[in-house]
This record gives structure tokens, C-alpha cells and sequence, in this order.
């Protein structure tokens, strides 16, 4: 077996191996598209509420570091806590944001946003929180910490981010253009 190096590669257009380059290991291969890296955020299984009266944002220990290994790279962030609540007796909303390095993303319901259904309500709101966002022209070499902050819309008033057994999930991916 031989080795080549070179700057571009095509792989062969017909056959078993059509359009597929195999590449060494220890070896990067950038092409648009391609993953380069992923960074995640997970609990499983929630011991416990991830809950707040607060109006103030609360940390909800939900971040995650990437730093880019290309400055034209989009960086897809996905976020899910498989099931949030606001209590029937709540008349509160729950309202997630998501910083980057410290600096909001967004407005208020592109991160995650649930209200009580209704103010006669005898039953608890459950839902999963989940969203998608991307972010490009982000500084090759820097890193980025993204993390999500929580609170409720009315001081006092108790609002469930994560529900005991649930999951959190926050990824990450670097994605090469």
C-alpha cells in the first residue's frame, strides 16, 4: 500500500467504493459539510426538579464549550430536557435564554417558552423544551461556552425546566462549509 499527498481529491465515480475517499488514521479531512467536532451536555436520569420561583434567570448547569476549529464552520446548537412543567397552581411562564460567553441569543421565545394553558387550569402544563439554533462567523481558535439560564415569569411562582426522571440534553456540531 502506498501513500499520496496531495491537496484535492476526488474518489472514483463507479464501483463498490463510488464517490468514497478513505483517509488514514490521524488524518483530518475538511469538506463542506462534513462533521469536525461535537461537545454535549447530558443527565440521563434527573434525581431531582430543576425548578424556580425566581423571576430572576437561574443557572440550570446546562453548558457547553466549543471551541471552532475553522472560522467559516456553522455550529448547529440542539437543546431538549425530554419534559418541563409549570404547576396547575403556578400562574407562572417558564422562560429559558440561551448566552453565548455571556451575551443573549435571540428573543424571548427563540430558546424555549412555556405559559399556563389557562388561568382556571386544575392541571399541571407539561411539555418538552426543545430548540435548534445556529451560529456562524464564530472565531476559529476562541472558545464559546453556550449555557442556559431559566426563570419564571412571575416572581413566587413555580416552574419545572427539567422534571424529576427527565433527561437534558444539550449538543454542539461543528459543521464544516
Amino acid at each position: 500500500m502506498s501513500t499520496l499527498q496531495v491537496q484535492t481529491l476526488q474518489g472514483p465515480t463507479s464501483g463498490a467504493d463510488s464517490n468514497t475517499i478513505r483517509v488514514a488514521d490521524n488524518h483530518k479531512l475538511h469538506a463542506n459539510g462534513h462533521v469536525v467536532q461535537v461537545q454535549t451536555y447530558h443527565v440521563a436520569d434527573l434525581s431531582g426538579y430543576l425548578e424556580t420561583t425566581s423571576s430572576s434567570f437561574q443557572e440550570s448547569g446546562c453548558k457547553v464549550t466549543i471551541t471552532p476549529q475553522f472560522s467559516n464552520s456553522l455550529i448547529v446548537c440542539d437543546f431538549v430536557t425530554t419534559m418541563s412543567a409549570v404547576r396547575a397552581t403556578s400562574t407562572g411562564s417558564l422562560r429559558t435564554r440561551l448566552l453565548l460567553n455571556g451575551v443573549e441569543y435571540g428573543g424571548v421565545y427563540a430558546t424555549g417558552f412555556l405559559r399556563r394553558s389557562s388561568s382556571t387550569a386544575t392541571f399541571d402544563n407539561y411539555q418538552p423544551t426543545v430548540f435548534k439554533t445556529t451560529h456562524s462567523n464564530l472565531a476559529a481558535g476562541t472558545p464559546v461556552e453556550f449555557k442556559l439560564p431559566f426563570m419564571s415569569l412571575e416572581s413566587g411562582q413555580s416552574v419545572i425546566l427539567a422534571y424529576v426522571q427527565s433527561s437534558i440534553t444539550m449538543t454542539l456540531t461543528e459543521i464544516a462549509q
